[in-house]
């Protein structure tokens, strides 16, 4: 595992991309290539690029790619995509609207899938972004889906979180106050040419006047097709990572990155623990006496949740290594 990290350290892309395949393995998890990353990264500030489906976030990345690489920066995206609950697949398009980048060196794009994970993002993605910071690319973008209050993940683990908005959506703002911006640092509002865009602006400098004022939240009208206004939203970009590369600034980031991990594995790890208690003889036991009226659902549910810390502690301690 060393020798495939020092590789990808001397610019190896193939290398990247197979570490890459190694960790988006669902239910596979590389103990050793994940703590070497944990220790090894943190210093590169992450731009998390989220938005309800259509509004255009992958045409943004595309053009803010071009106007990266013209002032020298090395770029890494990993794009996740929603997985379907029904065949388990996803369409793994951003690619396609990016493959202009493609022969770059200085350029690379993962698309992942989400593997149902709900938040938006799966521990892969993570760790996706943590290959590319080091194999030196310089920012790192992670773009995901966001359609509401679960899809909200990306502010726990990006530096700067940029919430892509768009005209035409109707009642679409009554879903987007349910979470999307309460976790962006700039909201930019894409296709500002189309008619319908006075009536978002409108309802969004509402919105925003009423965050906290310890939240400033700044919004940037665009046209990511043709590129008008994305200067301007790549030189508030800058700023804001410049400001996250402060000594003081990278710590705190750094510890709620890392926290969001810990919280999200434990959450996980806890789930499939009770899920395996959940589908146990006890637990039909414990269900046949609630529905007799002999225990209340809250002590079945604390029978429950102990009986699954214990399993998980016991696969633990069973666990080679």
């Amino acid at each position: 595992m060393d020798d495939l990290v020092d590789r990808i350290l001397r610019g190896d892309r193939r290398s990247l991309a197979r570490a890459m395949s190694l960790v988006d393995q669902p239910g596979h998890r590389e103990l050793q290539l994940e703590d070497r990353l944990r220790r090894s990264t943190g210093q590169v500030p992450w731009w998390g690029i989220t938005g309800p489906p259509g509004v255009g976030k992958s045409t943004l990345i595309d053009a803010l790619i071009e106007m990266l690489r013209k002032r020298g920066r090395r770029i890494g995206v990993v794009a996740v995509d929603p997985t379907s609950p029904l065949s388990s697949g996803a369409l793994l398009g951003d690619r396609v609207r990016m493959m202009r980048h493609a022969v770059d060196g200085d350029v690379f794009i993962r698309s992942l899938a989400t593997h149902g994970r709900e938040g938006g993002l799966s521990d892969a993605a993570i760790h996706c972004a943590r290959l590319l910071e080091l194999a030196d690319y310089d920012p790192v973008l992670i773009e995901t889906v966001g359609v509401g209050q679960n899809e909200v993940d990306i502010a726990r683990v990006a530096d700067i979180c940029i919430v892509i908005l768009g005209p035409g959506y109707g009642d679409g703002i009554q879903l987007i106050k349910a979470g999307l911006l309460e976790i962006p640092d700039i909201v930019v509002v894409n296709k500002c040419d189309l008619p319908e865009t006075n009536r978002l602006l409108s309802e969004l400098h509402e919105e925003l006047g009423a965050t906290p004022p310890a939240k400033s939240i700044e919004m940037v009208g665009i046209e990511a097709k043709s590129g008008k206004g994305v200067d301007l939203l790549l030189d508030k970009l800058l700023e804001l990572d410049r400001v996250a590369r402060g000594k003081q600034q990278r710590q705190v980031l750094r510890h709620r990155r890392i926290l969001g991990e810990v919280e999200r594995i434990a959450m996980l790890t806890y789930e499939r623990a009770l899920r395996r208690e959940l589908a146990g003889a006890d637990a039909q036991e414990l269900i046949v006496r609630l529905n007799r009226g002999e225990l209340t659902i809250d002590s079945v549910i604390a029978r429950l949740g102990s009986a699954a810390l214990i399993d998980q502690q016991r696969q633990t301690d069973d666990a080679p290594g």
